[in-house]
């Protein structure tokens, strides 16, 4: 594969168009190369009996899922197991009351609908007295008793007291199940969730004016995730008038005080992406400051529910940035930390602080500086080649990388000496003891390296889009 050549530092007068279209024009050639290698990477064959099989297989598990859904909600919800066992119930009896007073419902049927749709041709048959009864049966269960027609025999008389008798199990049961899920959802409100949608999602402890805006950005980033929980403890009211208008975000609210273990359980923190800890203002009057001491407190709190659990926390005073260490915390965003920066640039470098604010404000337009990966296909390749990659692919500049690094890395720290079998039983001993590697994981950045500066998949590219 050809190299990336890089235009050599020139004179003006040396300068030209010509040997400028050149080095573009090799550098094409090369992104050429890599695109194939992309192309032969994804395409795999296939054999149409696997797609046979593997269609049947998934059809059998939809079916599968579906009666075990049902039998779920026959098993946890008592509206619908009373339901069903009423409608069952009508129809034995509707069944049996048209066996033995079948003579008295047909004579009714003619009455009632005289020459308007039935089943039989010329004479009510077997279904159309059969619906007669079990209309009759709804009416007599229900207590609604229009009382037009009515059991002659012994035995159907005998039916219908039953029939009236279970009105009072099955239906002041099916009226009272009602009762009891509508104020049970009164109650609890929108605390329990379906842990069924929560996976790798974003949970934010704490409320103040730059939630919506990080909501904003998050449903202007298609790439990023979509489901997200907020925990305070402001008004419900305030929060749902806030995200109903985030129609691409699936966003819950947990009216709840986020340094409760507890809470953060229900939130599915030990399965959530990333926890945002931010200065909570909930309940606080305009003069009054939010206590950090409970963005200390919740950070240890998260993680010893799970330490891998990725937190980044938001801190105004600057003496908690040492406990937040501490505490393992991942990320730490000072508000105030670079603002003597663009001020000065202001003075020394003009355009640089306009820059950042388009950069940032290009954010809300799916642009600006993002975190791409990189493809599999280019792991092991120079910097040079992958920026070739994303130039001529997508007409986006490669600045640098991210890269996730730990506080303590045996794979750093060792280099490439001893042996695999040392390395898996020192790894093995570090975790019988409970301590893990990743447990301080945090993000560097790698801005413009040389062109020689090889890439691995702890890697990912931040791109100018």
């Amino acid at each position: 594969m050809s190299k990336l050549i890089q235009p050599k530092p020139e004179t003006t007068e040396d300068l030209s168009i010509d040997k400028l279209e050149a080095a573009v024009k090799i550098n094409k050639d090369l992104y050429d190369e890599l695109n194939k290698l992309t192309e032969f990477e994804a395409v795999e064959p296939f054999d149409s009996d696997q797609e046979e099989s593997l269609f049947v297989e998934e059809e059998q598990k939809a079916v599968s899922a579906t009666f075990l859904k049902l039998k779920n909600i026959y098993l946890e919800n008592d509206l619908f197991r009373y339901a069903i066992w009423s409608i069952l119930l009508m129809l034995l009896s509707t069944t049996i009351l048209t066996i033995v007073e079948y003579d008295m419902f047909q004579g009714d049927v003619s009455g009632d609908i005289g020459e308007s749709f039935r089943f039989g041709d010329t004479e009510p048959n077997w279904l159309d007295t059969f619906f007669h009864t079990f209309w009759w049966s709804v009416v007599t269960f229900t207590t609604v008793g229009y009382g037009d027609v009515s059991p002659v025999t012994h035995i159907g008389k005998l039916l219908t007291i039953v029939i009236m008798l279970l009105n009072f199990g099955i239906v002041t049961l099916l009226g009272g199940a009602v009762a009891s899920v509508l104020v049970a959802e009164r109650l609890k409100g929108d605390d329990k969730l379906d842990e069924n949608k929560f996976n790798d999602h974003l949970v934010i402890a704490g409320w103040n004016p730059f939630v919506p805006s990080v909501l904003k950005i998050l449903e202007a980033d298609k790439e990023s995730t979509s489901v997200v929980i907020l925990v305070n403890e402001t008004d419900s009211e305030l929060i749902d008038r806030v995200i109903s208008t985030f129609e691409n975000l699936d966003v819950t609210h947990l009216c709840e005080n986020f340094t409760n273990e507890t809470v953060l359980r229900k939130a599915f923190l030990d399965r959530a992406g990333m926890f945002m800890i931010l200065p909570d203002n909930s309940g606080l009057l305009p003069h009054e400051d939010p206590d950090e001491d409970k963005t200390v407190l919740t950070c240890l709190t998260a993680k010893a529910i799970s330490e891998d659990c990725t937190v980044v926390a938001h801190v105004l005073n600057p003496e908690n940035v040492s406990h937040l260490q501490r505490a393992n915390v991942n990320e730490i965003v000072m508000p105030d930390e670079h603002v003597p920066h663009l001020l000065a640039k202001h003075v020394t470098d003009p355009g640089v602080p306009q820059l950042f604010d388009e950069l940032i404000n290009q954010e809300e337009k799916d642009q600006g500086i993002q975190q791409v990966d990189i493809p599999r296909p280019l792991m092991g390749q120079t910097h040079n080649k992958i920026s070739a990659y994303f130039k001529f692919k997508h007409q986006w500049l490669l600045v640098g990388y991210a890269i996730k690094k730990s506080g303590f890395s045996l794979e750093d720290q060792m280099g490439e000496s001893g042996s695999p079998l040392i390395r898996d039983m020192i790894t093995e001993q570090l975790e019988g003891a409970g301590i893990k590697l990743s447990s301080d994981e945090h993000v560097v950045v790698e801005i413009n390296p040389s062109d020689d500066y090889v890439i691995d998949d702890k890697h990912r590219a931040l791109v100018l889009r």
